[in-house]
């Protein structure tokens, strides 16, 4: 599963046509240190909207060098120089997301037992009325009432 990278403000234009198979380009020179840094098989990206007018297309970025972007692509559509870049959180990655409003309820203390369903999760002990957090694997440490 990808990490997935996020940056504040993170936007820019293209620094030259992209084509409908293109799997890299280049954003405005100087402007790709505003997105966040990623290589190629690390695991980690980032979604980046390219829209021009009322076309628009979602693309994965899996490694940035300086200002040139290699992109994994939703669609084939082609671009103009200057057609808008900007990262954005869209459906995939919103939908990875854990409700954090939502817990589990144990019986037993989890130390040792239960693998958490992400890094420090909190679960609720309903017998002993306890409350615990996820440390390390299953490792689990009891938290002050």
């Amino acid at each position: 599963m990808t990490e997935y990278l996020f940056e504040n403000n993170a936007e820019s234009t293209l620094a030259a046509e992209l084509g409908g198979g293109d799997s890299s380009f280049s954003v405005a020179s100087g402007e790709g240190a505003l997105f966040p840094a990623v290589t190629a098989a690390s695991g980690k990206g980032f979604y980046i909207r390219v829209k021009e007018g009322s076309t628009l297309e979602w693309m994965l970025v899996t490694a940035r060098a300086t200002d040139a972007l290699t992109v994994t692509r939703s669609g084939s559509n082609s671009f103009s120089e200057g057609a808008e870049v900007k990262l954005i959180p869209n459906a995939t990655i919103l939908g990875q997301f854990l409700q954090k409003a939502v817990f589990r309820t144990v019986t037993t203390s989890p130390d040792g037992s239960l693998a958490a369903d992400y890094a420090g999760e909190e679960v609720y002990d309903s017998v002993a009325e306890k409350w615990y957090k996820q440390t390390t694997g299953t490792t689990w440490k009891e938290m002050a009432a």
